[in-house]
């Protein structure tokens, strides 16, 4: 892996760079992994460069808070949703889809705040409990589990796919693509659903949610709590100035809620989707940039 990562690194020095484009861990990637690419950039330009990559390790110019980050802009436009929908996050109920670094956090988060967690799955099977689960004790389990919740005997196994058509108010689809499909969005329960995946809701499923009068928070909304704190990474390196974690968290909150109210805003104003909105917020400022920049 530390040989893929340094040839891709060599392959990419062109395109990669602190004012360029700044790669951040995804799927199968983490802290290690942005480590090498950062060593390679910089053995080759001759000086540290750390502001070539987020999601570094702490002890190398990565920012605190950042691990956490994804899964945090999920719970925080959870509770955003909730809050316009009218669902008191102490009497309500979620399902969380995907445990690894986006989903258990999520969960964690969400649990703190008053939700009951009932079902969780990863790959090892999804799990669930009327009663809630103990995020803490399945994050203790999977991780002295290889990594997998497989086993986990604090709930009951279910179907993999049962975990998305449980009667909960909160849906958090937070492992692959293409998981609400046209085939199960009909058996869909929950009243607000918030993508922490990328692309978890396939087209055709989309309209058939919205048909339903479910909420959605759009994966580019939901989930941008990570580059949003890997872009504060970038402005630490610049800086050279370490913050606080309650200061990353602070900041990264309100930009998230303050996102999250210009596009419930424009989705109210225009009879949209929160989806929808989304886009037409983000094409508008590149529109309004266009504009103000003029060019021949």
């Amino acid at each position: 892996i530390e040989r893929l990562m340094r040839a891709y690194t060599q392959a990419m020095m062109d395109v990669f760079g602190p004012d360029l484009d700044i790669p951040a861990p995804d799927m199968g990637t983490g802290p290690r992994e942005m480590a090498w690419l950062m060593d390679q950039y910089s053995r080759n330009k001759g000086m540290t460069v750390s502001a070539v990559v987020t999601g570094k390790p702490i002890v190398m110019g990565g920012s605190l808070g950042r691990t956490e980050a994804t899964g945090r802009g999920v719970m925080v436009s959870a509770l955003a949703a909730m809050e316009k929908l009218k669902i008191n996050p102490y009497k309500a109920t979620c399902a969380v889809q995907g445990f690894g670094n986006v989903g258990s956090w999520a969960a964690r988060l969400l649990h703190e705040r008053g939700l009951k967690v009932q079902a969780i799955s990863d790959l090892g099977g999804a799990y669930f409990n009327e009663n809630g689960i103990d995020i803490e004790a399945a994050v203790k389990y999977r991780d002295n589990n290889k990594g997998s919740l497989d086993g986990f005997s604090q709930a009951e196994k279910i179907g993999s796919g049962d975990i998305l058509t449980l009667p909960v108010d909160v849906l958090v689809p937070a492992a692959t693509e293409d998981v609400i499909t046209a085939g199960n969005a009909s058996k869909i329960q929950a009243k607000l659903i918030v993508e922490g995946a990328n692309g978890p809701t396939s087209s055709k499923a989309d309209s058939a949610i919205y048909e339903k009068g479910i909420s959605v928070v759009p994966d580019i909304l939901a989930n941008a709590g990570g580059v949003t704190v890997s872009y504060f990474e970038w402005v630490q390196n610049r800086l050279g100035y370490k913050w606080t974690a309650e200061r990353v968290n602070r900041r990264s909150d309100r930009i998230m809620k303050d996102a999250f109210g210009t596009v419930y805003k424009t989705a109210t104003e225009y009879k949209v989707s929160l989806r929808i909105a989304a886009y037409m917020v983000a094409i508008d400022k590149v529109a309004k940039t266009y504009k103000f920049r003029g060019g021949y």
